[in-house]
């Protein structure tokens, strides 16, 4: 089973998922997909509240190719 059939599933449904993979597999879908749904489903933002979602990434390089998503 690829690492994305198994771990969408489960982080949509509010488990969390730990995911060791090469570089190009997928990973940064495998948990922005969730986040994005997430966000989403949030009723709209009031003045002063949020944020909604954090992405914290380690490298400079991941949060760039997370940016372009």
């Amino acid at each position: 089973m690829l690492k994305n059939e198994a771990a969408i599933p489960s982080a949509l449904s509010g488990r969390d998922v730990l995911g060791i993979a090469k570089t190009g597999s997928g990973k940064t879908a495998a948990y922005l997909w969730p986040a994005i749904v997430h966000i989403m489903d949030q009723p709209d933002l009031k003045e002063g509240e949020g944020p909604v979602a954090v992405i914290v990434v380690p490298t400079r390089e991941l949060a760039i190719q997370v940016g372009t998503y």
